[in-house]
């Protein structure tokens, strides 16, 4: 995961190292993301407090190779083109600015200050600094009860071929999921794009009322109705794209052996499965990382022209014809 500094914000975030969360998101930067200063390693050598900060952070056995003078990317712009690359939609990015950026509320996207509360986010579980967690269906309860898990995001990605398999599921699972991955974020459309199996959607489901209820659900929740689309893939695709599923956001991988219907409509626990593992995209070298990120976002892209695409066909992980 790539993290975008720029001088000051970086002044900002040394000026901090009292605070309690400064050593953990300090190995964070060293060992977890790759560091693009806006600003040359002259510059970094010619200031004091930076040139100790350099140091402290390029020594060891683990020692990160900043890029220096780094071109430095316009998210705001790029996500307004729809021409943003996903390594720039899951990057971080500590900025000069003195107050917050709109995209803030959608990304990790910090302004001077706050640098260390936006880094923390990268944590999936921020009491003890870990960057992923397990939980059973016991222990979730409710969908909504993985809310401290989330993280900002522009868009979200299900791929579970019988989450649209029964309807009276809906409203304890799909609905809530979404709801959830949305609690963070703020006046931004998100894109939610749902991958399933067409042979394995209900008869008594109907897709656009089900794109209704997400939409006045999500508007409810972040005051932005969201773009939806449903990719529907022959029974073919299945053993290509759902031999897990998958929950990816900007920041966030959920993934379960057992579709995500873990709940009846009386809130019981209906799955046999051992649970769900979320995971942070800065867990670096991880399954996720290696395989979710690098791997399944290009499988999924080539079998889109297989698939049937249907809705607002509007995503930065995928490209719709």
């Amino acid at each position: 995961m790539n993290a975008y500094i720029e001088k000051e914000s970086l002044r900002s975030l040394i000026s901090q190292r009292n605070d309690e969360r400064y050593d953990e998101c300090l190995r964070m930067l060293k060992r977890n993301l790759t560091l693009n200063f806006s600003f040359s390693k002259a510059e970094a050598l010619a200031d004091p407090a930076i040139q100790n900060w350099v140091k402290e952070l390029t020594f060891g056995s683990i020692a990160p190779k900043p890029n220096w003078d780094s071109t430095y990317p316009d998210p705001e712009k790029e996500l307004s083109l729809d021409g943003i690359t996903i390594d720039k939609l899951c990057a971080v990015y500590l900025l000069d600015d003195e107050s917050p950026q709109p995209l803030a509320k959608a990304m990790l996207v910090s302004y001077c200050g706050h640098e260390l509360d936006t880094l923390s986010k990268l944590y999936v579980r921020t009491d003890v600094q870990e960057f992923d967690d397990q939980l059973t269906p016991a222990s979730i309860g409710s969908w909504k009860n993985i809310g401290t898990y989330t993280a900002p995001c522009t868009d979200i990605l299900i791929a579970d071929r019988y989450i649209l398999s029964e309807k009276r599921l809906l409203s304890r699972n799909l609905y809530p999921i979404i709801n959830v991955l949305t609690n963070q974020t703020r006046g931004k459309h998100i894109n939610i794009v749902i991958v399933v199996e067409r042979n394995s959607i209900h008869v008594d489901i109907d897709l656009e009322s089900v794109s209704d209820t997400i939409k006045s659900n999500v508007e409810e929740n972040m005051g932005v109705e969201p773009n939806v689309t449903f990719l529907l893939c022959a029974p073919h695709q299945g053993e290509q794209l759902f031999h897990d599923r998958l929950i990816l956001t900007n920041y966030r991988a959920i993934t379960s052996g057992d579709s995500f219907n873990y709940f009846n409509p009386d809130g019981k626990v209906r799955t046999g499965g051992f649970g769900i593992t979320i995971t942070s995209l800065a867990k670096k070298f991880s399954y996720v990382q290696e395989q979710v990120i690098n791997t399944y976002c290009s499988k999924l892209q080539n079998e889109v022209r297989y698939a049937i695409a249907q809705g607002d066909k509007q995503s930065n992980f995928l490209t719709f014809r």
